[in-house]
């Protein structure tokens, strides 16, 4: 991230010593990338010099002004700080810039001696060519810049009113995932670990329930059955989709069988249609993991309006992400809904009156506030991921390898985009070393972890997961990656 100081704007836009030339290109290329910002304390200033000094660029500068991201300048001012005595605007400008982590790019020679994050043009533009390609993962940053004027503005709020707990934005959320989602109850939740309890206590499970669930997942999913003293019950998974498959599901059933937790993974839902029919069947509960699948739907509804309750997770990394850890159940059922509304705090009916054995389960105000903002765009970020993983799968067709597949009955959130090898280890390193980052979702398939060992499995019991967990790789997935990106992913695969 770089902060234009206010010489180097008017030397490129008034072409002074022939920055425009040089320089004017990558500057716009930072701004198109969000990798470029003005701290707010600059603007007047750099207003009032270009309206009176350089009036035919003022327009010009005007229309990169709205481009650009404008930070706000701390009020943590050290005024006995050595470059607070020389010049204070250079040293607000410098303390904005350390607390976004951002380089100054600058024509002042004075500021280039007095600050070790200051570089000069020259500096710039030889970094900015000669810097190696790399690829972020999930570009939190890029997301986060994007929306960065309206989310300031929502934090600001909350911490102004200190309503820290239960504040307002967190009813609002509620209501935006409601409008969202189709579920007549969403209610949100400190996490989607905790979401998979909530559900699960809401639903009675106890020590010695079963609860049937895929060993291809994240531990999260069969940790919190455990957690309850209820036992994990796996059924392997469909080679295709990675998701359980329903027609090894009724073998498993037995007298002590409570629920059915299906997960949809990578984003896509499981046959819900099959699965709904085997629990109908058995008079058994449907619990959806949905903590990587917000936004995707099965024949039309939304993943979180299915089965008796559905969770999901706002982990940063998750397609609809918040700053830290979040979650919500939803469900359809009026009284489940009121359960875990009780159950997460501390299972109160009211203040100092505990109907229930509950937990701390409130998700916290400031993270519903960053939510609410994102979720006004997610629709458009889905659509973004819908069309990067076309683009993904478009390209490497040809290349000999297992690309994801999607049911016709379903749409992705496209949580990750992972294809199968053979090398796995060597292609890693090798990408690595071209500035691609890769990740494994998940590389030991829950029945071989040591923690649940005391389930009995053993090598082989789920040839399927077994075999994908040693294959999988997640390639970079996030709404900003460009065709040329994925034309070097691909080109280096």
């Amino acid at each position: 991230m770089y902060i234009f100081d206010n010489n180097f704007i008017i030397d490129v836009l008034a072409n002074r010593n022939g920055y425009k030339d040089k320089y004017f290109d990558i500057m716009i290329y930072c701004l198109e990338n969000q990798q470029a910002c003005m701290s707010a304390n600059q603007i007047d200033t750099l207003r009032y010099v270009i309206k009176k000094e350089y009036k035919d660029i003022y327009e010009t500068y005007l229309k990169l002004e709205k481009r650009l991201m404008i930070v706000k300048t701390p009020s943590y001012v050290d005024f006995d700080s050595t470059l607070a005595k020389i010049d204070i605007e250079d040293y607000l400008i410098e303390l904005t810039a350390r607390s976004i982590d951002a380089k100054i790019i600058t024509s002042d020679k004075k500021f280039l001696s007095l600050s070790d994050i200051a570089m000069s043009a020259d500096e710039f533009y030889i970094y900015e060519k000669n810097r190696q390609k790399s690829i972020d993962f999930a570009n939190l940053k890029k997301q986060h810049y994007l929306y960065h004027d309206e989310i300031e503005k929502e934090i600001d709020s909350v911490l102004n009113k200190t309503n820290f707990i239960m504040g307002d934005p967190v009813r609002e959320l509620e209501k935006n995932l409601q409008d969202f989602t189709g579920a007549k109850h969403a209610i949100t939740c400190s996490s989607g670990t905790d979401a998979l309890l909530l559900a699960m206590m809401a639903l009675d499970i106890k020590p010695g329930d079963e609860i049937i669930t895929t060993p291809f997942t994240f531990i999260a999913t069969a940790e919190t059955i455990a957690f309850l003293g209820a036992k994990p019950v796996f059924v392997d998974i469909d080679e295709k989709t990675y998701n359980i498959d329903p027609t090894k599901i009724e073998e498993k059933i037995t007298d002590k069988t409570k629920a059915i937790m299906p997960v949809s993974l990578y984003g896509q839902p499981a046959d819900m249609d099959a699965i709904q029919k085997i629990a109908d069947k058995h008079n058994l509960k449907v619990i959806i993991d949905g903590a990587q699948s917000f936004g995707s739907t099965y024949k039309g509804k939304t993943d979180s309006n299915l089965g008796d309750i559905a969770t999901t997770s706002f982990f940063p990394a998750k397609p609809l992400g918040c700053y830290g850890d979040g979650g919500a159940v939803f469900t359809n059922d009026d009284a489940l809904a009121e359960k875990m509304k009780s159950l997460r705090v501390h299972g109160q009916s009211k203040r100092y009156h505990h109907r229930y054995i509950g937990m701390g389960g409130r998700m916290d105000t400031i993270q519903c506030a960053i939510v609410n903002v994102k979720l006004k765009h997610y629709e458009k970020d889905l659509k973004l991921r819908q069309e990067v993983a076309e683009r993904y799968t478009k390209t490497l067709g040809n290349k000999g390898l297992t690309l994801p597949h999607i049911d016709k009955n379903t749409t992705s959130a496209w949580a990750q985009y992972s294809i199968r090898v053979q090398n796995r280890d060597e292609l890693q390193a090798k990408l690595k070393e071209k500035g691609i980052p890769t990740a494994v979702h998940y590389p030991m398939p829950l029945h071989l972890q040591e923690c649940f060992e005391y389930l009995g499995y053993h090598d082989g019991d789920f040839p399927i997961a077994e075999r994908v967990s040693e294959e999988i790789m997640s390639l970079p997935m996030n709404p900003y990656l460009t065709d040329d990106e994925i034309e070097y992913i691909a080109e280096a695969l």
